[in-house]
């Protein structure tokens, strides 16, 4: 039996609808998330450069959609009042398309960008002016180092000393879904898990004539097709009675597992799901239990993630009780989940990584937050008696953390989809 995927199909919208959601959703992360965050950290000032070519990862999130690049150079500058905790929220940029997101700023003539940001520093006079810089987090680490060097010439000593890491503001600006942004994830992960139904369907493989690239080329297709781009580079493989491998590359063929990885972006964010199917051989009428029940089990782990996770814990605290638990319960588990949002590995804490089964410095340190969203990455390994082997069931789900509990953004898969062969 088929899982049944009880969402509408695929409704896109139009260019000029999604340049109205993300418009309205960028006003109400600026007005209403952007002052709760430059409070919560107790930064005067948050600095982000935008250059042409060499755009900085939230410089992207604070443009319009009628700006596509800096156009040379863009600053942002955001100004904390220190009476009235407001913030000001300012562009180094001649172009009025910025408005009424930002008041633009131009400086006299022969008066560069620095000097106009200089002037800024000197009216408003902050103590700490973060700058996206960062060891640790990619995403807040879009400031160049000539441009660095630029700015602190230009602004002197005293604002230079005052200059500090904009990581803990950015991953949050980066991380946090505002309730409009959450109802629409839901929408695009039932997006992404029809193209992946169709994908491990009938209508697009063909056992014994159908290869794993075929499939990983009709979903790219399928995917442009409909106006949206993939959140990463999708990969179909399989698993085979008797192969060496966990996973293969090759014709699909009847009795095979086809598992797929695959995501989207759309309206600016990322989704990120795993699936799976089986091709039954002519004699099948259905998928071996032994595979039906590793996949039960696959289902369990979900729900001991779901039970565990709480509000305030770190990555790494949620991965050190998940697995106590699992192993509690004798599941063999591999856990490597992860934040998704602006990115398809996106900011926010980890929850282990594939190749390190262990705490995470840093990067796990982070905590489990309202409002943000996550693909619930793993992988169970368990003997199938009619291969006689233990074989790994990959599954991977987007989820929200909202109202100090997880969701899923769409159903869970908790049947195989199922594959016939053609005589």
């Amino acid at each position: 039996m088929a899982i049944q995927i009880d969402q509408k199909p695929y409704k896109i919208k139009s260019l000029i609808e999604r340049d109205k959601i993300t418009d309205e959703w960028l006003l109400t992360r600026l007005e209403v998330l952007l002052p709760i965050l430059m409070n919560k950290h107790n930064f005067d000032m948050w600095i982000t450069l935008g250059r042409e070519y060499h755009e900085d990862p939230v410089a992207i999130t604070l443009f319009p959609s009628s700006i596509d690049s800096s156009r040379r150079l863009t600053i942002f500058v955001f100004v904390r009042e220190k009476e009235t905790g407001k913030v000001k929220r300012l562009v180094i940029s001649s172009n009025k398309q910025f408005e009424p997101y930002y008041t633009c700023c131009m400086g006299k003539k022969g008066e560069g960008p620095f000097d106009l940001l200089r002037k800024l520093m000197d009216t408003y006079q902050p103590d700490q002016i973060a700058v996206n810089h960062s060891t640790h987090f990619s995403f807040c680490d879009g400031l160049s180092h000539s441009y660095y060097q630029t700015m602190t010439d230009t602004i002197g000593k005293d604002y230079s000393s005052k200059l500090v890491s904009s990581a803990p503001l950015a991953i949050d600006w980066l991380q946090f879904r505002t309730d409009s942004e959450l109802a629409a994830y839901k929408e695009l992960a039932s997006i992404t898990r029809l193209i992946a139904k169709e994908a491990l369907s009938e209508q697009v493989i063909f056992p014994n004539q159908t290869t794993t690239r075929e499939v990983v080329e009709w979903i790219r297709q399928k995917t442009f097709d409909l106006g949206l781009k993939t959140s990463f580079y999708p990969t179909v493989d399989i698993q085979r009675k008797g192969s060496s491998a966990d996973r293969i590359e090759d014709i699909i063929r009847p009795g095979d597992i086809v598992h797929l990885d695959f995501g989207i972006e759309y309206l600016g964010l990322c989704s990120d799901t795993q699936q799976l199917a089986y091709v039954l051989h002519p004699e099948e009428d259905g998928v071996p239990e032994g595979l039906r029940n590793a996949l039960i089990t696959a289902n369990k782990f979900e729900d001991i993630v779901f039970e565990s996770v709480k509000s305030g814990m770190t990555g790494n605290e949620v991965f050190e009780e998940v697995m106590e638990k699992a192993f509690a319960c004798g599941i063999s588990p591999m856990l490597y989940s992860h934040p998704i949002g602006y990115h398809c590995h996106a900011a926010g804490p980890l929850i282990g990584l594939f190749d390190k089964q262990e705490p995470i410095p840093v990067r796990g340190e982070l905590q489990i937050l309202n409002n943000t969203c996550y693909a619930l990455e793993f992988n169970i390994r368990q003997f199938i008696p009619e291969w006689n082997k233990d074989i790994p069931i990959y599954l991977e789900e987007s989820v929200c953390f909202k109202d100090n509990k997880l969701h899923y953004l769409t159903n869970r898969q908790t049947e195989f989809y199922v594959i016939s062969s053609r005589l």
